[in-house]
């Protein structure tokens, strides 16, 4: 049986949806949420090459044989629920200019629509930067323009726990 270890954080909608697809499946797995510790965030990173995005789904950790997936399209093709190559969409929406908050530093960011972003290095103070209070990633907090997944109605928002995930990733 392999073991799938899953780095989350409470807000993202992409670990929200690939739990509840696991979930439907039947599919045991071990959750880490990495917004509770710089330990987990540094395995993570460890383990996904620097990755500062979730999902990062890692099969077999430890093992010969480990393979992780960043982001909820290649955890789905990682975990056998897609084909390599099947309804990938685009990974990047353009860039964002991000501001961090502790020295003002700007900073041009590719934004992923497969995974969310809830910490980024500020390439001024070298601080790592996370998403404020409920946001799903540093894009919905310090960006210069909105995330595209981030729900655009009156009221709704990443507090939600649900960003506005396009329903082909269901």
């Amino acid at each position: 049986m392999r073991t799938i270890d899953l780095y989350t954080t409470p807000q993202c909608g992409f670990c929200k949806q690939l739990k509840a697809l696991l979930q439907q499946e039947g599919i045991t797995y071990a959750e880490h949420d990495v917004t509770r510790s710089d330990a987990l965030l540094a395995e993570m990173q460890v383990l996904s090459g620097g990755a500062l995005s979730v999902p990062v789904v890692v099969v077999a950790k430890g093992k010969e044989e480990q393979a992780v997936a960043i982001g909820f399209e290649e955890a789905k093709t990682l975990l056998g629920f897609e084909k390599a190559g099947k309804s990938q969409s685009a990974a990047e929406s353009g860039s964002a200019r991000l501001t961090c908050p502790r020295c003002g530093h700007i900073q041009e960011e590719t934004i992923p629509t497969t995974s969310c972003v809830p910490f980024y290095v500020c390439g001024g103070c070298g601080q790592t930067i996370q998403a404020k209070g409920e946001d799903c990633c540093v894009f919905c907090s310090y960006a210069d323009r909105p995330c595209p997944l981030k729900p655009v109605e009156k009221g709704r928002g990443c507090a939600d726990g649900a960003c506005s995930i396009p329903t082909s990733h269901q």
